[in-house]
C-alpha cells in the first residue's frame, strides 16, 4: 500500500547526512527499505536478486546525498535512483537469460487479472497463489520498462495518479494514458500466449 513521505522528517535526515552522521542514513534505510525492498521484488521477481539490488540502491542514495537538494522532496528522488537501478540489472539479466514465455497455459490470463483487479485471493491455497505471483511476474518481464513501472506503481502499489506523475515526470492525465497503455499491453500479451497455446494443442 502506498504511504506518503514525512519531507520535515526527511529533510532533518538528509541535513545531517550531508553533514557527516551515518546514524540518519541508518534511519532512512531503516524507514524506506521495505518500500524499497517492494519495489525491487515487483520488478525483479527472485528474491535474492531483489536483496542485492536493495542494497545497490541505497548505496548509490549514500554516496549521491553529498550532492542532493535538500529542496526537494526526497523520497520521489530516492525512487527514481530504485527504478533506474532496477532497468539496469534487469538489462544485463535478459543478456544472460531468455524467458520461457511459450509455457503459459489457457487459464493464465484469468489468474492474471485476478491478481492485477486485486480479487480476494485468501481462499486460494497459499501455493497456488505463489505460483500466480511467479506468473504475474512473468508477464511483467514481457513489457517494456516504462510500462512495466506503470503497472507496479497503479496496480500493485496503488499509487495516486497525482503521485504517479510526480514520480515519473509528466502530467497526471499522461500518467493515466501510461497505466491505460501498459493494461492493454499486458492483456494483448496474454491473448497471444493463448493463440500460441492453442495452436499447439491443436497439432499436438
Amino acid at each position: 500500500m502506498w504511504r506518503k513521505e514525512n519531507s520535515e522528517e526527511d529533510r532533518e535526515l538528509v541535513r545531517r547526512c550531508q553533514k557527516g552522521d551515518d546514524g540518519a542514513f541508518e534511519e532512512l534505510v531503516r524507514k524506506y527499505q521495505q518500500t524499497l525492498f517492494n519495489l525491487a521484488y515487483h520488478n525483479m521477481g527472485r528474491r535474492g536478486d531483489v536483496e542485492d539490488v536493495t542494497q545497490k540502491i541505497f548505496t548509490k542514495v549514500y554516496f549521491s546525498l553529498p550532492k542532493f537538494d535538500n529542496d526537494r522532496p526526497f523520497f520521489p528522488w530516492v525512487y527514481r535512483i530504485a527504478v533506474n537501478q532496477c532497468y539496469d540489472e534487469l538489462r544485463r539479466a535478459r543478456r544472460r537469460r531468455s524467458l520461457a514465455f511459450s509455457e503459459l497455459n489457457l487459464q493464465d490470463s484469468e489468474s492474471i487479472e485476478r491478481l492485477i483487479r486485486h480479487e480476494d485471493l485468501t481462499e486460494v491455497p497459499v501455493e497456488e497463489r505463489q505460483e500466480m505471483y511467479d506468473l504475474l511476474q512473468k508477464m511483467l518481464d514481457r513489457l517494456p520498462e516504462k510500462q512495466r513501472n506503470a503497472i507496479v506503481l497503479r496496480d500493485l502499489d496503488e499509487v495516486p495518479y497525482e503521485k504517479m506523475a510526480e514520480l515519473m515526470n509528466c502530467t497526471e492525465q499522461a500518467a493515466r494514458l501510461k497505466v491505460f497503455r501498459a493494461r492493454m499491453r499486458l492483456r494483448d500479451l496474454m491473448l497471444k500466449a493463448m493463440k500460441k497455446q492453442e495452436r499447439t494443442q491443436s497439432n499436438s
